[in-house]
């Protein structure tokens, strides 16, 4: 596992973390899958973006930091699994969209969650995480996005072909960096570019 700065703006930075997963059920060769835990913060706190099922790896990226949250952009099994055991072992609420409760409820039965809600901001070191829903992947599917930064994480989002993601993602800039649950990151003017030659293709 290997923790990457990408951005920075004043004492806030993003680290990306590349960890082995499981994956999600019915994939193919679990054991070789690589996903992205995003981190956005400073020295002092940090906000978890993804976590995936090697908690214990995550937490030793964090080093000495207070972790303010953990969110989940899905709400997969993998997801909420290891990100209540990171929110467990730093005392840190774990933050999920409210219609994927069925999906909670099935890891976790009756234990609490703090709900993220549709242009919802979440503050961690001077900046703000701007919650966009996003249904696609899971119901309560959601997009986080900074501004300052130009970024936004999308967990498994744009796997999806709902229209629901592209019509939050069309209305930020297109120099915009897309950060994935898996793969690098990229610019937003070169998915909608992709997806208007599939369309061509397609017709």
């Amino acid at each position: 596992m290997k923790s990457q700065g990408i951005e920075a703006s004043g004492q806030c930075r993003i680290e990306r973390v590349r960890a082995r997963a499981s994956g999600c059920p019915g994939e193919r060769h679990l054991h070789e899958l690589e996903s992205n835990v995003w981190m956005v913060g400073d020295d002092r706190d940090v906000v978890i973006v993804d976590p995936v099922d090697d908690p214990a790896a995550i937490i030793r990226a964090i080093g000495e930091r207070q972790v303010t949250a953990v969110i989940c952009t899905q709400g997969h099994r993998d997801q909420i699994s290891a990100a209540m055991e990171v929110g467990l072992g730093w005392c840190a609420p774990v933050l999920l969209h409210p219609t994927n409760h069925s999906l909670w409820e099935e890891v976790h039965g009756r234990r609490a969650y703090w709900r993220l809600d549709d242009g919802q901001r979440i503050a961690i070191a001077g900046e703000n995480l701007l919650v966009l829903h996003t249904p696609s992947a899971t119901p309560g599917s959601v997009a986080l996005y900074i501004a300052r930064f130009g970024v936004v994480f999308v967990g498994n989002t744009l796997n999806s072909n709902s229209s629901d993601v592209w019509t939050e993602l069309a209305e930020l800039p297109t120099t915009t960096r897309i950060c994935p649950a898996r793969g690098d990151s990229f610019l937003l003017r070169e998915a909608i570019s992709c997806m208007g030659r599939a369309v061509e293709y397609s017709a």
